[in-house]
């Protein structure tokens, strides 16, 4: 089967790396449809999407497609590619009709469709700490994650950061993937009920601006926003390393209530955090009992 792979980001590479070890099904892949590179870091080096590293690694001569939209010219050249199938997973943009047409395509989405449609499914998931974490396989329609849907997973709620969650759910859904793949011939789609869906959207640097009111809600946005954008105070303090959380007591926000050997007890309007990494603005990241001795902060200050 002639597969031709759209996707972009970790979660994707993680996917297509699982899908490949599946020698039975037999995959041709025979082209990547991924965003082109970009600047990244301090530097303003140009850095490609980790699907394209990945994937030419494996297949030195793939062709690999990087439009900045998906044009006419791009539709045009991925149709003389005759694919069987197009697999997407967490492409980046939202696909016309006219590219829905080249061959059936089908998308592995990191959440229990309706449920959370969108850019940020494992974001909003951690945010809402359900017991289960989820994803699904559906065929894809003109729309936002709006199609049938051909198979779904779960897997418990571990605790896990937006890393740790990223590569479980990846594996998870190539799972799912496959499972698909190897009874497409036998299985009947699901039709989503539109009236029960949420959506969520893209994550800009801002969502990681936080308040000390309530020390289980910034400890679940620690881990939704964990290496970008992380959270943040109106300072510019990032907390990148909040160990637990106790969600009983009242304090000042900021309150430092007790220094210990490695860490740190910061209190919060409802409960307290214990925080023992931090970043000051401009700076590298440092454990926070290093910052609290040169800001020159004791029990009792506040943040």
């Amino acid at each position: 089967m002639r597969v031709l792979l759209a996707g972009t980001p970790h979660f994707a590479k993680v996917a297509f790396e699982t899908l490949l070890a599946e020698s039975s099904l037999g995959l041709e892949i025979i082209a990547l449809l991924t965003q082109p590179d970009r600047i990244f870091g301090r530097k303003k080096e140009l850095k490609a999407p980790e699907t394209k590293d990945f994937l030419l690694s494996r297949f030195p001569n793939l062709p690999v497609f990087q439009p900045e939209c998906i044009d006419s010219d791009t539709i045009e050249s991925l149709k003389a590619l005759k694919p069987d199938m197009i697999i997407v997973v967490a492409f980046g943009q939202i696909l016309p009709q006219a590219f829905l047409d080249i061959a059936p395509c089908v998308n592995l989405h990191a959440s229990i469709l309706p449920h959370l449609r969108g850019a940020s499914p494992i974001q909003e998931m951690i945010l809402k700490q359900p017991r289960f974490f989820g994803v699904s396989v559906m065929q894809m329609e003109l729309g936002l994650d709006c199609g049938a849907v051909l198979g779904v997973g779960y897997v418990q709620n571990g605790g896990e950061n937006i890393q740790d969650l990223s590569q479980i759910l990846a594996k998870k859904g190539a799972q799912v993937l496959l499972g698909v793949l190897k009874r497409k011939e036998i299985l009947t789609p699901l039709p989503q009920n539109h009236a029960d869906s949420s959506y969520c959207t893209k994550i800009t640097r801002q969502d990681g601006l936080t308040t000390l009111h309530n020390a289980q809600e910034v400890y679940y946005k620690y881990l939704a926003y964990y290496g970008w954008p992380s959270v943040f105070l109106e300072s510019g303090l990032k907390l990148t390393r909040i160990v637990g959380f106790t969600p009983q007591g009242e304090h000042k926000a900021g309150e430092i209530l007790q220094i210990l050997p490695q860490s740190a007890l910061i209190g919060c309007e409802q409960g307290y955090l214990e925080v023992a990494d931090v970043q000051p603005p401009n700076k590298k990241e440092m454990p926070i009992t290093a910052y609290l001795l040169g800001a020159r902060l004791c029990e009792g200050k506040c943040l």
